[in-house]
Protein backbone atom coordinates (compact mmCIF):
# COMPACT_ATOMS: atom_id res chain seq x y z
CA UNK A 1 0.00 0.00 0.00
CA UNK A 2 1.35 3.59 -0.85
CA UNK A 3 -0.91 4.95 1.52
CA UNK A 4 1.68 7.01 3.69
CA UNK A 5 -0.24 6.40 6.99
CA UNK A 6 0.73 2.60 6.36
CA UNK A 7 3.95 3.44 7.27
CA UNK A 8 5.81 4.59 10.17
CA UNK A 9 9.35 5.12 10.86
CA UNK A 10 12.13 3.07 12.92
CA UNK A 11 14.29 4.40 15.92
CA UNK A 12 16.51 5.32 12.70
CA UNK A 13 14.35 7.48 11.31
CA UNK A 14 15.32 6.05 8.15
CA UNK A 15 13.74 2.93 7.24
CA UNK A 16 9.48 2.11 7.11
CA UNK A 17 7.79 -0.11 8.83
CA UNK A 18 4.37 -1.65 7.70
CA UNK A 19 1.88 -1.46 10.18
CA UNK A 20 -1.11 -3.03 7.99
CA UNK A 21 -0.77 -6.18 5.64
CA UNK A 22 -2.34 -7.80 2.90
CA UNK A 23 -3.32 -11.24 3.49
CA UNK A 24 -0.41 -12.59 0.75
CA UNK A 25 1.92 -10.46 2.69
CA UNK A 26 0.82 -12.31 5.83
CA UNK A 27 0.28 -15.99 4.68
CA UNK A 28 3.80 -15.41 3.10
CA UNK A 29 5.34 -14.41 6.20
CA UNK A 30 3.48 -17.21 8.48
CA UNK A 31 4.51 -19.57 5.44
CA UNK A 32 0.60 -20.50 5.79
CA UNK A 33 -2.04 -20.62 3.01
CA UNK A 34 -4.83 -17.55 2.54
CA UNK A 35 -7.11 -19.67 2.92
CA UNK A 36 -5.80 -20.87 6.37
CA UNK A 37 -5.52 -17.74 7.28
CA UNK A 38 -8.95 -16.79 6.21
CA UNK A 39 -10.21 -20.34 8.44
CA UNK A 40 -8.72 -19.19 11.37
CA UNK A 41 -10.32 -15.13 11.03
CA UNK A 42 -13.81 -17.33 10.85
CA UNK A 43 -12.97 -19.28 13.78
CA UNK A 44 -10.89 -16.99 15.97
CA UNK A 45 -12.95 -13.48 16.56
CA UNK A 46 -10.09 -11.96 18.40
CA UNK A 47 -9.02 -11.33 15.33
CA UNK A 48 -10.68 -8.47 13.03
CA UNK A 49 -8.65 -7.57 9.83
CA UNK A 50 -10.00 -4.64 8.04
CA UNK A 51 -11.43 -4.67 4.51
CA UNK A 52 -10.54 -2.29 1.93
CA UNK A 53 -13.25 -1.01 -0.61
CA UNK A 54 -12.38 -4.03 -3.08
CA UNK A 55 -12.73 -6.38 0.18
CA UNK A 56 -9.47 -7.42 0.32
CA UNK A 57 -7.96 -7.94 3.77
CA UNK A 58 -5.86 -5.43 5.68
CA UNK A 59 -4.05 -7.06 8.67
CA UNK A 60 -2.88 -5.11 11.46
CA UNK A 61 0.08 -5.44 13.73
CA UNK A 62 -2.22 -6.83 16.73
CA UNK A 63 -4.24 -9.27 14.20
CA UNK A 64 -0.64 -10.81 12.70
CA UNK A 65 0.52 -11.19 15.98
CA UNK A 66 -2.53 -13.06 17.33
CA UNK A 67 -1.99 -14.92 14.27
CA UNK A 68 1.58 -16.27 15.24
CA UNK A 69 0.16 -17.44 18.83
CA UNK A 70 -2.37 -19.15 16.76
CA UNK A 71 -0.39 -21.18 14.67
CA UNK A 72 2.60 -21.88 17.09
CA UNK A 73 -0.23 -23.27 19.43
CA UNK A 74 -1.70 -25.16 16.99
CA UNK A 75 1.33 -25.98 14.87
CA UNK A 76 3.81 -26.52 17.29
CA UNK A 77 2.75 -27.24 20.35
CA UNK A 78 0.24 -29.40 18.67
CA UNK A 79 -2.91 -28.09 21.07
CA UNK A 80 -6.67 -28.65 19.15
CA UNK A 81 -8.38 -25.63 17.91
CA UNK A 82 -11.01 -25.34 20.24
CA UNK A 83 -7.70 -25.01 22.79
CA UNK A 84 -6.42 -22.56 21.22
CA UNK A 85 -9.37 -20.35 20.82
CA UNK A 86 -9.47 -20.12 24.72
CA UNK A 87 -5.99 -19.33 25.54
CA UNK A 88 -6.04 -16.51 22.40
CA UNK A 89 -6.62 -13.31 23.77
CA UNK A 90 -7.30 -14.33 27.32
CA UNK A 91 -5.34 -11.50 28.53
CA UNK A 92 -3.62 -8.88 26.15
CA UNK A 93 -0.18 -7.77 28.08
CA UNK A 94 0.17 -11.50 28.85
CA UNK A 95 0.38 -12.39 25.53
CA UNK A 96 1.79 -9.63 24.11
CA UNK A 97 5.15 -10.82 26.34
CA UNK A 98 4.57 -14.19 25.20
CA UNK A 99 4.18 -13.56 21.79
CA UNK A 100 7.54 -10.95 22.35
CA UNK A 101 9.05 -14.17 23.89
CA UNK A 102 8.60 -16.59 21.33
CA UNK A 103 9.25 -14.11 18.18
CA UNK A 104 12.75 -13.74 20.00
CA UNK A 105 13.54 -17.55 20.71
CA UNK A 106 12.67 -17.89 16.96
CA UNK A 107 15.15 -14.71 16.16
CA UNK A 108 17.48 -16.56 18.69
CA UNK A 109 17.22 -20.40 16.65
CA UNK A 110 17.91 -18.77 13.47
CA UNK A 111 20.92 -17.30 14.66
CA UNK A 112 21.84 -20.43 16.14
CA UNK A 113 21.23 -22.35 12.61
CA UNK A 114 22.99 -19.48 10.72
CA UNK A 115 25.96 -20.07 13.37
CA UNK A 116 25.98 -24.47 13.09
CA UNK A 117 26.24 -24.03 9.50
CA UNK A 118 29.39 -21.56 9.06
CA UNK A 119 31.11 -23.99 11.43
CA UNK A 120 30.26 -26.79 9.03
Amino acid sequence: MSNPENTELSSNNTTPTKKYFKIGEVSEMLNVNASTLRFWEKNFPQIKPMKNKKGDRIYSLRDIEMLKEIQYLSHNKGVRLAHVSKKVGRNPLQQDARTELIEQLRNFKDKLLKLKDQLE
